[in-house]
């Protein structure tokens, strides 16, 4: 699957889509207004829209972490930290968080590749937009899981 495919944005959106303000969580501490606004988060930086420096446990972690999750076949483990950038505390507006989700998954397919940073994400460091791609969608389908979507 890649998010720049039509059908597998599609698909990705959907399952959003599917999400309501009282969808439980199946593992972990965010509610499902925190978790979409959590998605967010990394899809500003891809897009160029926020920078976040790497931290100490990025470089000591992240290349071993990105051969793991990204450049390999393993999906998210359940539980995992959360890099301090993409924390999200408070009661996001869950409609807001909802339609912004789904405009930033759509942009994939509206802009394509070319909009896609090749900086350095907060902790597994440089990546091509491709390796954005299948961050981004392992991460989409790690959470939209956690909340059964």
């Amino acid at each position: 699957m890649t998010l720049f495919n039509v059908e597998d944005n599609r698909t990705i959106v959907a399952r959003i889509q599917s999400l309501q303000p009282d969808t439980p969580n199946k593992w972990g501490k965010m509610n499902v207004a925190q978790m979409l606004a959590h998605c967010v988060q990394p899809m500003k930086i891809a897009f160029r829209e926020v920078q976040s420096k790497r931290g100490l446990i990025g470089f000591l972690f992240g290349g071993m972490a990105k051969r793991k999750y990204i450049t390999g076949v393993n999906d998210f483990d359940k539980n995992l930290p959360t890099h301090p950038t993409f924390v999200q505390t408070g009661t996001p507006d869950f409609s807001a968080q909802k339609e912004l989700l789904i405009s930033y998954v759509q942009r994939w397919i509206t802009e394509g590749s070319a909009a896609i940073t090749t900086d350095e994400h907060p902790f597994f460091g440089k990546m091509s937009a491709e390796e954005w791609d299948i961050l981004m969608l392992k991460h989409l389908d790690h959470h939209l899981r956690q909340f059964g979507a």
